[in-house]
């Protein structure tokens, strides 16, 4: 859609006739054209005219000199139909919104069953339940020795055994650098996990790995209205920030719904680095030497600080642009691809890796996932060439920003591998 500017228009006027002197030759008549049809007449009359002044309107104002010029462009009998319309339309906005109030109430009411249990989680892999653990895995055992079978040379081989096992966990104790039953909790329980989730792991360094080891727990809340989420990542205190938890919240309005997600705004946290710790920029030191002048031959330092690649960045998203600000395609391509990468992070945190977070510890929802792939694949190698729609779109959403702020573009491209899990 074109926005016309008059004074272009008078500029072009003026430059024909400065052209234009008498003894240029005249321009030869045109052919007449015939005459279109009324339906096609009517077709020509349906593109809009937008006011010259539509980018200095604000938003109510720009929809409502649209709505008024397309609408003038009606009969004025279907006027009244299209009120009829709009009040329908009302209506079931209306009771959209009672659903959608109702769906968050229950969705808080099973939220609220389930915290307790990751609350549960979180003592069991900071190390506080570690004597109730081994109490009820002593009760489970029922104090056996083992099933040793008084046969000769039987006892000799289970001993054997027993040695061979007990050599294998010394290792693994060493691997943590700890003594026997000095290991607290679950050692890199978070880091392992989200390293083995593809869109997480690509944006993990092996220097946020030493970070993650004091990342105790990971949250997502849902707003109590239903219109989108936060996520809070919980640290212990560590070497590298200040701050205790990390969060970054999503304003979704149609988070409750089937239609495709409208991300709003997305708010994230400052991070707090202490001297020389920071994992997202690093100070370089530059010398240079004066080249002309009184201090000519004279050698100055300069430190600049330049952005190193971390997960870390996902904690605070750049400045969204405005609303009304003029694009190339390029640019909005860019702008849209990094919120598209964004929002698949955060919904890879919140409905995946916080529900099932042991099993991405131990690697099997990676062969859940692998298997689900295998059966889509399939699906739509049998759809294709047949049907209408040979397979489902990934998922994407539509940026109606608010004066609020993009999420984290897209790493810099890498070899994408993940980083080092000692747990393995």
């Amino acid at each position: 859609m074109t926005v016309t500017n008059n004074d272009d228009d008078d500029g072009a006027k003026n430059n024909n006739k400065a052209s234009s002197s008498s003894d240029s030759p005249a321009p030869e008549p045109q052919a007449a054209q015939p005459a279109a049809p009324p339906a096609q007449q009517a077709a020509q009359q349906l593109p809009l005219i937008l006011p010259s002044n539509i980018a200095n309107l604000a938003d109510a104002d720009a929809a409502e000199a649209l709505d008024n010029e397309f609408l003038s462009l009606l009969p004025p009998c279907i006027l009244p139909r299209i009120d009829k319309l709009k009040t329908l339309n009302e209506k079931r906005d209306a009771i959209l919104d009672e659903y959608r109030l109702e769906r968050a109430k229950l969705e808080l009411k099973y939220s609220n069953l389930i915290k307790p249990l990751y609350e549960e989680r979180r003592g069991v892999v900071s190390g506080e339940m570690d004597g109730l653990i081994d109490d009820e895995a002593a009760v489970g055992a029922g104090g056996s020795s083992g099933g040793v079978i008084a046969e000769e040379g039987v006892v000799e081989d289970v001993v054997d055994e027993d040695e061979d096992e007990e050599n294998g966990q010394q290792q693994q104790l060493q691997r943590f650098g700890a003594a026997d039953g000095d290991v607290k909790g679950i050692p890199q329980f978070w880091a392992c996990a989200m390293g083995h989730v593809d869109v997480i792991a690509e944006l993990i360094t092996e220097a946020d790995v030493d970070c993650l080891d004091h990342l105790t727990d990971i949250t997502s809340t849902d707003l109590p209205d239903g219109l989108g989420f936060e996520l809070t990542f919980h640290f212990s205190p560590n070497s590298f920030f200040t701050n205790t938890t990390l969060t970054k919240k999503y304003e979704v309005p149609n988070l409750l719904t089937e239609d495709e997600p409208i991300l709003q705004n997305v708010t994230g946290t400052t991070i707090h680095w202490k001297q020389n710790q920071s994992l997202t920029y690093k100070e370089v030191t530059k010398k240079q030497r004066k080249k002309g002048g009184p201090n000519a031959g004279q050698i100055r330092t300069t430190t600049k600080k330049e952005r190193t690649e971390s997960f870390f960045h996902f904690f605070t998203p750049p400045k969204m642009p405005g609303l009304m600000e003029v694009m190339d395609e390029d640019d909005a391509d860019a702008v849209e691809e990094a919120f598209d990468h964004d929002y698949d992070v955060a919904q890879a945190i919140r409905g995946h890796l916080v529900p099932k977070a042991v099993l991405w510890f131990t690697g099997e929802a990676m062969m859940m996932d692998d298997l689900d792939e295998e059966m889509m694949e399939e699906m739509m190698m049998g759809n294709n060439g047949g049907g209408v729609g040979g397979g489902s779109q990934p998922q994407q959403f539509t940026f109606n920003p608010d004066g609020g702020n993009n999420p984290f573009p897209p790493p810099a491209a890498g070899d994408g591998a993940n980083p080092e899990c000692n747990q393995n």
